[in-house]
This record gives structure tokens, sequence and C-alpha cells, in this order.
């Protein structure tokens, strides 16, 4: 009788031990978890700034080699393949602007200045990137630039590439306007040379 009351003291001790480890095992997890959760949630913040637009911009520059600069506007330069690129982006938005300002032009009192007019012109029929041109005629210089209004957002799939893809689009929007000027002298000149013949 006594071992049966010994056994049984036993079992209670046995149950109430492993009951008490057992619950500071669970306890400990849920400890764990929490300091987990928090660890999480500060990635997350960290994350979630980082993929902001701007600052994602920012990174995404310096990840494809392209050492930036803040100008008194707060827009970010920097050079890509030598050009001179120009982006206004804010972190509330995932909408940037692309500017590449100045990269060629021409005198005013040159005779082919309206070609190059022309040219602009006649290359936004065909580009995603906007062509224009400006006349300083302080200067008496026509100027050619390239824009563009883009999305950008950290879901976008390798953005890197899509940032370079979109950069490499403005040397192909430059050149659809030195073509079509090239096209615009080339026939003129040809056109000249009929009507001087046809005269004598």
């Amino acid at each position: 009788m006594e071992s049966w009351i010994v056994l049984g003291i036993i079992f209670i001790f046995a149950a109430y031990f492993f009951g008490r480890v057992g619950y500071a095992i669970e306890n400990d997890k849920n400890k764990k978890s929490d300091y987990e959760k928090k660890n999480e949630a500060v990635n997350d913040a960290i994350n979630k700034e980082e993929n902001q637009t701007r600052n994602l911009l920012i990174k995404t520059l310096a990840d494809i080699g392209c050492q930036y600069e803040i100008n008194d506007e707060n827009s970010i330069c920097f050079k890509y393949q030598g050009e001179e690129f120009k982006i206004d982006a804010s972190n509330d938005s995932h909408i940037i602007w692309i500017y590449d300002v100045a990269w060629g032009g021409i005198n005013i009192n040159d005779p082919d200045a309206d070609y190059l007019k022309q040219a602009v012109n006649k290359a936004n029929e065909s580009s995603a990137i906007t062509n224009l041109y400006t006349i300083n005629k302080k200067k008496g210089f026509i100027a050619t630039h390239c824009q563009m209004v883009t999305y950008f957002a950290c879901n976008i799939p390798n953005y890197n590439e899509y940032l370079k893809s979109i950069l490499d689009g403005f040397f192909i929007a430059q050149k659809q306007v030195r073509d079509e000027f090239a096209n615009l002298c080339k026939n003129q000149e040809q056109k000249n040379r009929i009507e001087i013949k046809g005269f004598r």
C-alpha cells in the first residue's frame, strides 16, 4: 500500500516537474517569437524606408555605378554613359521625371536651324521619350533636350535593369533627332541641286 502511495507521489511530482519545464520552454518560445516579431517589424520599417521611390532610385543609381549629386532644386543629378541626367523624384509618389538637358543644339543664325526644329517634332512621332527644343535669343542658340515621365517602384522586376533600359532609351531618342535632322538637310541639299540643275 505504501509503495502505491510513494509511486503516486512520484508520478505527481514528475507530472508537476515536467509540466513546469514544458511551460518554461513554451514561454521561452513565446518570448523568442515576440523578439522575432520586433525584429521583423524593424526590418520591415527599414525595407519600407529603402523602398520609397526617391530612396530606392538613389540606391539603384549607386548599384548601376552612377555617382549622384543633389542640386539646389533638390534634383538628383548624375552621369550615365558620359551623359548628364537629372531626375526629380519624391518618396510620396511612384512617378519620376527624367531629363537630359541641352544634349545638342545649333546657332539661331545657322541656315539649318529650322531643320532641327522640324527634326525634333518628327522624332516625337515615334518616341516614348519626349524631344523638345528651347530658344535662347540672348545667346543666339537653340538647345535640344529629352524628358520622360515614368513609373518607378520596388515592385518592378529587376528595377536596376529597368532604369538602365530607360536611360539607354534617351540615346535612342537623341539618335532619332540626329537622323531626322540629317535626312532633312540631305533632302534639302538634293532639292537645291535639282532646282539649280533645272534652272540651268
